[in-house]
């Protein structure tokens, strides 16, 4: 009979029974400019209704709106004058980090974006701000990697299909199937938004690299 407990990963990273620390943060992309050009639609939605009232989108207009273009070129189509349309910074954040729990004890390499697009658009005038809102806005993706050292316990993953994928002790990382990854990541951004405060450590550990990064490299 094997007396081994028995634990499920997806239900630990829950739990409150299991406190959770980050161990680090990487960033493996860091992008921040002005005015890139964005879809001609996305521009035209931020203007107010007065302006969208007096500029319909006509039939002319509609086979545009996929189209890339800056503010400028985007106020030059709709005979605006330049500036009416605000341009936006956009924000692209890409980084890793592992969290730790040291009483199971278990660590996870996770990865992290604040979008999933090419790049979040944003209108706020104040960059600091605006930075800081986007590093809180962080969603796990992609691979998941388990260091599982403990010969003591049994640790399994179960996806979205309740298949169990037995992760073995050892003294490297384990990287999860991807129907796994997908659940622990699923869990991971389900227990940020429901719970924020479960994970608040992790957030204020992104947000401050995330900023010091932004101030290292443009010396501010």
């Amino acid at each position: 009979m094997n007396d081994t407990p028995s634990f499920i990963l997806q239900d630990i990273l829950t739990k409150p029974d299991f406190i959770f620390r980050t161990h680090n943060v990487k960033i493996d992309k860091f992008i921040i400019q002005k005015n890139l050009p964005m879809m001609f639609l996305a521009h035209y939605d931020s203007l107010p209704d007065d302006i969208k009232t007096q500029k319909p989108l006509d039939l002319s207009l509609l086979k545009m709106m996929n189209e890339k273009v800056t503010a400028q070129e985007a106020c030059r189509i709709l005979e605006l004058p330049t500036g009416t349309i605000q341009a936006a910074t956009h924000i692209k954040i890409s980084g890793t980090t592992v969290i730790v729990c040291d009483d199971f004890p278990l660590a996870l390499h996770l990865s992290f974006t604040n979008t999933a697009k090419e790049s979040q658009a944003t209108y706020h005038s104040d960059i600091d701000q605006s930075l800081n809102a986007e590093a809180g806005n962080f969603v796990f993706a992609g691979n998941v990697n388990v260091l599982h050292k403990s010969t003591a316990k049994t640790l399994t993953s179960v996806d979205f299909s309740e298949e169990e994928y037995i992760i073995e002790p050892s003294d490297g990382y384990t990287r999860l199937p991807n129907a796994h990854a997908l659940s622990t990541t699923h869990t991971l951004n389900t227990l940020k938004d429901n719970s924020p405060q479960t994970l608040s450590y992790l957030q204020q550990s992104i947000q401050d690299k995330i900023m010091s990064h932004y101030h290292d490299q443009f010396g501010i």
